[in-house]
């Protein structure tokens, strides 16, 4: 069982053996991000995210205020979900973790990694705490739902950041090999405009996760 950071309450880990790894594993087409109407917290108090714009400061768990230095949107229709069904989003209900985690009904795509404490001596040196990717979750209000299509909203610091998302810690945009993937050939050439480094495998070493990632596939439950 893992506890969602700063709540009493706990949610089952699917199909997880329990291991952490610094980076995500690589696999299929994978979009880790929100979708509109989900709150960021700013310096300027609660924002959509859609609304989020490079040079907003963004409350993190870590770092203090930090500025959003790239924003991006990747469009999903019905076609798509028909296609590749495990890009279909998962809901979190409101209060799915205890009182007000989250604050609202909200929606990520199933990549998205929610930071959890999880009670095992391989994190002890982080304090417990993890991320994990929303599909992974099941707890009650926690699903995967059918879309007719959504838009997902990815936003990115100058480090891999956890943030406040209607009012539950979660991660900013995370550039790997999956996720540059995930995104289109406008958007990622922009990221490695910004970030040359991001070009070469240890550039994108180097942009290193916040907290460690709980992966696996088809093992027991934590």
């Amino acid at each position: 069982m893992v506890s969602i950071a700063g709540s009493s309450s706990t949610a089952t880990l699917a199909g997880l053996p329990g291991r952490a790894s610094p980076r995500p594993g690589h696999g299929r087409r994978a979009t880790p991000c929100f979708t509109p109407g989900t709150f960021i917290t700013t310096q300027r108090g609660p924002c959509p995210v859609e609304e989020v714009r490079p040079g907003d400061r963004v409350i993190t768990r870590d770092n203090g205020l930090q500025p959003v230095v790239w924003t991006g949107k990747s469009q999903f229709f019905l076609h798509d979900f028909q296609a590749e069904p495990h890009l279909l989003p998962v809901m979190i209900r409101k209060g799915a973790f205890g009182k007000d985690l989250p604050e609202r009904d909200m929606q990520v795509s199933p990549n998205h990694r929610m930071l959890v404490g999880i009670g095992r001596t391989t994190l002890r040196k982080t304090g417990g705490e993890a991320l994990v990717a929303a599909k992974h979750l099941t707890s009650q209000g926690v699903q995967t739902v059918q879309s007719r299509g959504t838009t997902y909203v990815h936003f990115m610091c100058d480090r891999h950041e956890v943030v406040l998302a209607d009012g539950i810690w979660t991660e900013t945009f995370q550039p790997d090999d999956q996720s540059l993937k995930g995104i289109g050939n406008a958007q990622r050439l922009e990221i490695l405009e910004m970030f040359p480094a991001l070009r070469s495998a240890e550039g994108l070493a180097g942009y290193t996760s916040a907290r460690p990632v709980v992966v696996g596939t088809n093992g027991p439950g934590v």
